[in-house]
């Protein structure tokens, strides 16, 4: 196996989405799969080589970049890992088999397969993975090197197979030293709603919004003492000035902030500092409450 996995997306051009997910996960011969399949047409194509031959001279011919997921497919060995995800929502783990194949389904413009053993794992992954779906330009596939996303996928196939198929490490260290940046931040935002009894306004969350200085904004669920607040949160290689917050204060937020290197520069009103140790009791105290997406990540820590 290769130490990285692969993110990628089931879809073809012109190929119903929801049947071409159905053949590839729900059949007796579960596969992922791609399109390409007009070279078919006018060539006699045995394997995947003489296949991705043909999409090579393509993409030749029209100067384009050739699609990274046909180099994914060209180097696939048997154990590699990937991740899928169906329209549900649901993500599915999946083991390869063997090398990549030439093969040409028409109804689903299929033009390769690598045939995979797959197993659905749920809607609650690490965010590495989560965010590696949800990019805009992600293309169809991606490369995950991350060494906790790799040893975090390995245990989940052992887990979905009921087989212990994969040799995989412990990883050292603790909960919160080991969530990723995206994690990291969905354990401090839960923190912030159970603990200071407030609710996330959803249009707010940084990536839908402008703002570049905080994550989301709260609104407090306490109708007798209403108030509002919004938080920034930064991973253990980062760095907050308490000072660049001050106008959220000014304008009647509560400011919370988590770093480990927070700079507190002054003295400011409605300004909580949240520290790893909090952090770390509360997920203790409420973990039968978090996303399994964080939770997940205990069994692999020692």
């Amino acid at each position: 196996m290769n130490n990285y996995i692969t993110r990628i997306h089931l879809k073809i051009k012109d190929s119903p989405r929801e049947k071409l997910i159905d053949y590839c996960l729900a059949s007796e011969k579960q596969c992922l799969a791609i399109g390409w399949s007009g070279f078919y047409e006018n060539n006699e194509i045995a394997d995947y080589d003489q296949y991705y031959k043909c999409c090579n001279e393509s993409y030749k011919k029209s100067k384009e970049r050739m699609n990274p997921v046909l180099n994914v497919f060209k180097n696939v060995t048997a154990d590699d890992l990937f991740w899928t995800r169906d329209l549900d929502g649901f993500y599915w783990i999946c083991r390869a088999k063997d090398s990549a194949k030439a093969k040409y389904v028409e109804e689903y413009k299929i033009g390769a397969v690598i045939y995979v053993e797959a197993y659905k794992v749920g809607m609650e992954v690490p965010g590495q993975i989560k965010a590696s779906f949800n990019r805009p330009s992600g293309g169809t596939s991606e490369r995950i090197s991350n060494e906790k996303i790799v040893e975090y996928s390995k245990y989940i196939y052992n887990k979905c197979s009921g087989k212990n198929y994969y040799d995989f490490k412990i990883i050292n260290g603790n909960i919160i030293d080991n969530l990723s940046d995206f994690d990291l931040e969905e354990l401090v935002v839960s923190y912030i709603q159970l603990k200071h009894n407030y609710y996330v306004l959803s249009n707010s969350i940084a990536k839908k919004s402008t703002t570049i200085k905080i994550e989301c904004e709260f609104m407090s669920r306490d109708k007798n003492c209403l108030s509002k607040a919004v938080v920034q949160v930064k991973a253990k290689q980062g760095r907050i000035k308490a000072s660049e917050y001050r106008k959220f204060s000014e304008a009647g937020y509560t400011v919370f902030l988590y770093c480990e290197n927070t700079e507190i520069d002054g003295e400011y009103e409605n300004f909580v500092y949240i520290t790893k140790e909090e952090l770390n009791s509360f997920y203790y105290e409420y973990k039968n409450m978090l996303p399994e997406s964080i939770t997940k990540w205990e069994e692999l820590i020692k």
